[in-house]
């Protein structure tokens, strides 16, 4: 065993080494080189007590401590090192068995958190441990195996050149495969010459070491491992039909079957490109989310450019007509509109004035506006959107994980069945040939390409029609979730209301008259009789003696009439509409006559009350949960025609409610985060606070209630198209297997018929990307 030369530990199989010293990870290797540059290795001291191994000890640069004399102690447990994530892009994926080889074989390296493939879309995503762990052996473990992998950037270069390669194999074998089957059929009919044979060899040769190279190439990697893949299967079906064929080539025989290798090659070669255009269609979802990050700001005053990365919060950035807007932020100066179909899926522009929000990504369609920065980076909208939705698409679902384990099962069994029966017939006396093609047989149409998609082009599918809607989902199975809710629990304050405080009743030939005093205060109520009479156009005069009445009011003079405005033990208003109504009443006096009564509340959004239909219509229940006062929430309730509602609950007992059920919870406020978190699905809004996005499994990033029964719907044809995807892959597969085993089938139509079945899976999920297309 090989210890590292500087804390002691096993250095395992694969050191890293330095001139003529060994390390067991990349921190002790750059330590190890500070100290011997710093001098500290040439003076003999103990490096164990030198303040630069014990800092770099707390900084996690070394895994752990070193033993003195133990040598032979095995590694600490290194579960609190820091880990860094990343994704790459894959090349040579066959099928999801080809996603578990490489699960496998890097979640048993040292070093590694977590690895998960998501086949659809070719991507994998890795945690792990740069100390133990550098990316470079990541890329060489992948390629160990068969495959490739380039760190992804959202680029699709890699992806086309694959693609041409694929076309280039398949242009190959289809060519070469009509040629092959033109010569058989002359065979066939009688017209035998005994080079036709050897001509048909000939031209199979290109067709095996080009154009399947990378089936057989897979294979053969997976049998040096131990790993039985759907390649396996395909290559002995390839390799059985050529090496038989060749054997009759030279016994002189006229039973050849070399255009049955060309074909199976071309028929799975074509299922390949269709299926490579559907995983193509799913990395554009994150291509697209990348080309949407802005990189550089122009910096306000200065007219120079600074990288994104660099900005912090309250930095002032000058957005032009025409450019996307680089951080999340409130507008300084300038009157605009914003384009952000991108983000919420509304493609009408969104007035942007002194004081609005703007957030990343999306585009100034208008004239020149300076932002404040509020969030930049990896905190800005798009950024946590490019976050979720990668997240999304290299997640996997309950569904798909059964069906990966089935499939692991699936190939060894399909080969044993295949070996079994050929001996079976042999013993039967079925002659060798028969028994042979019947095997064959067998082997190309259990291939499993439909099973292996059937869950995952669905989802992916799905969540790619989410994001186009404006729905953002966090992970694959949340559609999944969304169609097993029992009920819906509705937060009140900003989420079926809207989130301003405004002026709902009032008299207009009073209003000017009243904002003239209110244009002095700074309570919410007085605010907002202001921006009414604003609204309405009204020409607000000047008031003097101004006298704020603390929590009763406000008093002023106009035009030389005294205003009273305040509560009604200040102004001795009568209750002449009952409070029960959830508004706040407020009283005035204009010349010392009471002339008439005020109400402040928030206005019922509509689309809540599309939602309540919508659901209604689903025979969902809903709820309201609402920290509001009793008579807020009562009315809303019933302006709603809710009859189940709670007020003045706590956000704790909003989060203990909601575990109790099976509950989607609908918030928007911080104190809707705990419930947001513990519901079964929590749905945030968009314009919502960041605590209660970040809670939540699904945000609508337009802010529009109905969006959640666009998810309702899509979640249940994802359910549908899913099951419908995997009835057809296990029928496919049964069906054929049983008619190949009763000699039915030959090898060519068993081909056709496996490509067929992928195709058909493809077809299928494809109808999800057109969901809400029109």
């Amino acid at each position: 065993m090989t210890s590292c030369d500087l804390c002691g530990l096993d250095a395992g199989a694969q050191p890293y080494r330095a001139s003529d010293h060994v390390f067991c990870c990349l921190g002790c290797m750059h330590v190890h080189a500070i100290l011997s540059e710093s001098g500290v290795l040439a003076s003999g001291v103990d490096v164990r007590e030198t303040e630069i191994f014990k800092r770099s000890l707390e900084l996690g640069l070394i895994a752990t401590g070193g033993r003195e004399t133990s040598r032979k102690t095995p590694p600490a447990d290194t579960t609190d090192l820091p880990s860094e994530e990343r994704l790459y892009r894959l090349s040579g994926l066959w099928c999801s068995a080809c996603a578990w080889v490489i699960e496998h074989t890097l979640q048993a390296e040292r070093g590694m958190v977590s690895a998960e493939v998501h086949f659809v879309s070719d991507l994998l995503k890795v945690r792990f441990q740069p100390q133990k762990l550098p990316p470079s052996r990541i890329v060489e473990l992948v390629e160990s195996l068969g495959y490739k992998a380039v760190e992804y950037t959202g680029e699709a270069n890699s992806a086309d050149k694959e693609r041409k390669d694929l076309l280039m194999r398949l242009g190959v074998a289809a060519f070469l495969w009509v040629n092959v089957m033109g010569m058989n059929l002359s065979v066939y009919f009688g017209a035998f010459d005994p080079v036709l044979p050897f001509l048909a060899m000939a031209l199979t040769m290109p067709v095996l070491l080009y154009s399947a190279q990378p089936i057989l190439r897979i294979a053969w990697s997976g049998l040096r491992r131990g790993a039985l893949r759907m390649e396996s299967l395909l290559s002995l079906g390839i390799l059985a039909a050529f090496g038989y064929s060749s054997v009759q080539a030279f016994r002189g025989g006229t039973h050849v079957y070399f255009d049955i290798s060309c074909a199976i090659v071309t028929l799975v070669l074509v299922g390949k490109s269709v299926e490579q255009g559907a995983k193509h269609r799913a990395a554009q979802t994150i291509a697209s989310l990348h080309r949407m990050l802005p990189q550089k700001a122009r910096m306000a005053g200065v007219e120079r450019f600074r990288a994104v990365t660099e900005l912090k919060p309250g930095d002032e950035v000058l957005v032009k007509a025409g450019e996307r807007i680089p951080v999340d932020g409130v507008v300084l100066i300038g009157d605009s509109e914003a384009d952000e179909s991108l983000l919420t899926g509304e493609s009408k522009p969104v007035r942007k004035a002194l004081g609005d929000r703007v957030v990343a990504g999306s585009v100034n369609s208008g004239s020149p506006l300076t932002i404040a920065a509020t969030t930049v980076g990896e905190s800005s909208t798009i950024a946590r959107i490019v976050a979720a939705v990668e997240r999304a698409l290299v997640s996997r679902s309950e569904v798909e994980r059964r069906v990966d384990r089935v499939s692991r099962i699936f190939v060894p069994a399909v080969m044993a069945v295949s070996l079994g029966g050929a001996l079976y017939w042999l013993q039967s006396g079925l002659a060798m040939e028969e028994a042979l093609l019947r095997a064959v047989t067998i082997l190309v149409i259990a291939c499993p390409c439909a099973l292996g998609i059937a869950t995952p082009l669905a989802l992916t599918a799905a969540v790619g029609a989410a994001s186009r809607m404006g729905i953002l989902v966090r992970d694959a199975d949340v559609l999944e979730r969304l169609g097993k809710v029992e009920e819906v629990v509705l937060d009140k304050t900003g989420t079926v209301t809207e989130d301003r405080f405004e002026l709902l009743e009032y008299d207009a030939a009073h209003l000017a008259t009243l904002a003239a005093v209110e244009a002095y205060s700074e309570h919410p109520a007085g605010k907002a009789v202001v921006a009414k009479a604003k609204e309405l156009g009204l020409t607000i005069g000047e008031a003097r003696e101004i006298e704020v009445i603390k929590g009763a009011g406000i008093r002023g003079v106009v035009d030389g009439v005294e205003v009273l405005i305040g509560s009604r033990a200040l102004t001795g208003g009568a209750p002449e509409a009952p409070e029960t109504d959830g508004h706040t009443p407020a009283w005035y006096r204009i010349g010392g006559e009471l002339e008439g009564r005020l109400a402040f509340g928030t206005r019922i959004r509509q689309d809540a009350r599309a939602l309540v239909s919508g659901l209604r219509e689903r025979r969902i229940p809903v709820r309201i949960l609402s920290g509001d006062s009793e008579a807020a929430t009562a009315a809303a309730a019933r302006e709603l025609g809710i009859a189940d509602y709670r007020a003045g609950v706590r956000p704790e007992e909003k989060a203990a409610d909601v575990a109790r059920r099976n509950a989607a919870m609908i918030g928007d406020g911080v104190n809707d985060a705990p419930a947001l978190a513990a519901a079964s699905l929590g749905i945030a809004m968009g314009s919502g606070a960041d605590l209660a996005m970040r809670a939540s499994a699904m945000v609508l990033l337009g802010g529009d209630l109905t969006r959640v029964l666009d998810g309702f719907a899509l979640a249940n044809l994802t359910r549908q198209v899913v099951r419908q995807n995997l009835f057809w892959a296990f029928f496919y597969n049964m069906v054929g297997i049983g008619l190949a085993a009763a000699g039915l089938l030959n090898p060519l139509v068993a081909a056709g018929a496996m490509v067929f079945s992928s195709l058909s899976v493809v077809g299928n999920s494809y109808r999800l990307s057109r969901f809400g297309a029109g």
